[in-house]
């Protein structure tokens, strides 16, 4: 009796499968994962992508004649997507779910000769991901001579500057003191604060902590007092000083 049971499932299983395996694809539901108060990809983007082409459209085909991968690796082709599953539902649905990326800042152009670079929003992982068509994101402005040509900052020489970026994004203080960055080539950086006609020297993207310190001591005790145009400059560039001209 047992193993006519065991039989009997297995004779189940398999004729599920087969039934699962010429299913064909009756419909693509798109979902989007976002950390991003607006999407940077809308649901239409990705399925522009998988049905675009008519003899690659995977509706109305077996699931058994379709390459979930493939589809995974077309989306993954927009630098706003950062992850993407495709798979099969029961009922002849494929599922796509993507997570797009979230930006940390965006980079201004750089007028380079040949005016290939363009604005380009950053990722914690230093990958330049471009514009979204859809919307603009808040978030910090970098600029200046270090990213004439770069293609990302991965590299450990920019390790320094992601980590600044993250330091004033995750300071909400800061966060809504400093609008942009200038980075020069050898890797000295200028704050642009919201307030005030003034610029702050940090120099390299070092001892961040000490350097903040120094200057949120004078925006809290001395320039509101004193008054936000009292200064042109405001250096912390070097250790245990603090000049302002």
């Amino acid at each position: 009796m047992l193993i006519v049971s065991v039989v009997a499932v297995i004779v189940a299983i398999f004729g599920a499968n087969l039934i699962h395996s010429k299913q064909k694809c009756k419909e693509i539901k798109v979902v989007i994962e976002s950390e991003n108060k607006n999407l940077l990809v809308k649901e239409y983007d990705v399925q522009n992508v998988v049905t675009g082409i008519p003899s690659e459209n995977p509706q109305g085909k077996p699931f058994s004649r379709i390459n979930l991968k493939a589809i995974e690796r077309k989306v993954l082709a927009n630098p706003l997507i950062k992850s993407c599953q495709a798979h099969q539902g029961l009922s002849g649905q494929m599922t796509i779910t993507v997570q797009e990326h979230t930006p940390i800042a965006r980079i201004l152009s750089s007028k380079s000769p040949n005016h290939t670079q363009y604005d380009s929003y950053l990722v914690e992982d230093g990958s330049m991901i471009g514009l979204s068509p859809h919307h603009t994101e808040r978030v910090l402005l970098i600029s200046g001579a270090y990213f004439m040509g770069k293609k990302s900052l991965s590299d450990t020489q920019s390790k320094s500057i992601i980590e600044l970026i993250k330091f004033i994004r995750d300071d909400e203080f800061w966060k809504s003191q400093i609008t942009q960055l200038i980075v020069e080539k050898d890797g000295g950086v200028t704050l642009i604060p919201e307030f005030g006609n003034h610029f702050i020297e940090l120099g390299l993207a070092i001892d961040l902590e000490a350097k903040f310190k120094k200057i949120k001591i004078l925006y809290k005790e001395i320039l509101p007092v004193k008054g936000w145009d009292l200064y042109k400059k405001i250096s912390v560039k070097y250790k245990n000083q603090i000049v302002c001209e």
